[in-house]
């Protein structure tokens, strides 16, 4: 069975694409400041007895940073945004309720519902994933390697690993907002999240061609 091998990226590609994915999402000043900072100012406030308005004030930072990059650089670090919007659900209900606690757990219901999407895409044989691939890289795949029946299974992979990793995150916060308190729960949730993902992110752009031509190889 012939595949196109030359439509595959060489493993130089790979690396490159890799690191450039490590520093863009992880190692740079934007996940300091949209990460880290959040994290001083929750501490800060938490032992002035001031969990409220220290719960808000990070959640405006995070927000804030995102703003900033994208009106200085007219883009967005996917992974800012999605803990922007995670703020913004956070900070309205804790501002309406006047519970810190409701801004601590919104990351969790967003856990939930992703790992429902991801679950649920797999289980009914369309996996997100593969959707989102093609969307993103219209061109990337030809016809050829799409009517293998491994081209499916490797998007199917990951869209259960997306999954597994959204209730892992789950369980963590879920314990960890019941057995520690509140300050490092926020400090081990935040980072633990925003560096999860996106070396999960790195792997899914690794995987599937190294899963194709492994497949191919073992013919």
């Amino acid at each position: 069975m012939n595949l196109d091998i030359t439509k595959l990226k060489d493993a130089q590609t790979q690396k490159t694409t890799t690191r450039g994915l490590v520093y863009e999402n992880i190692l740079n000043v934007e996940f300091l400041m949209s990460v880290v900072v959040p994290i001083i100012l929750f501490s800060i406030f938490d032992h002035l007895n001031m969990k409220l308005f220290g719960t808000i004030i990070a959640g405006v930072w995070s927000v804030g940073v995102v703003l900033f990059v994208f009106r200085q650089k007219h883009r967005v670090n996917i992974f800012g945004a999605i803990g922007a919007g995670v703020s913004v659900v956070g900070l309205i209900g804790t501002i309406l309720s006047k519970n810190p606690t409701f801004f601590l757990a919104s990351p969790i219901v967003i856990d939930i519902i992703l790992s429902a999407v991801f679950l649920g895409s797999a289980f009914i044989g369309k996996p997100i994933i593969q959707i989102l691939a093609e969307y993103s890289v219209k061109n990337g795949f030809s016809e050829e390697i799409r009517k293998m029946p491994m081209y499916k299974s490797a998007w199917m992979i990951l869209t259960v690993a997306w999954g597994v990793l959204s209730i892992t995150q789950t369980l963590l916060r879920v314990v960890l907002l019941y057995s520690v308190s509140n300050e490092i729960y926020y400090a081990i949730s935040t980072v633990y999240g925003n560096i999860s993902t996106p070396l999960l992110l790195v792997f899914s752009f690794w995987f599937p061609r190294w899963y194709w031509k492994r497949k191919v190889l073992s013919k």
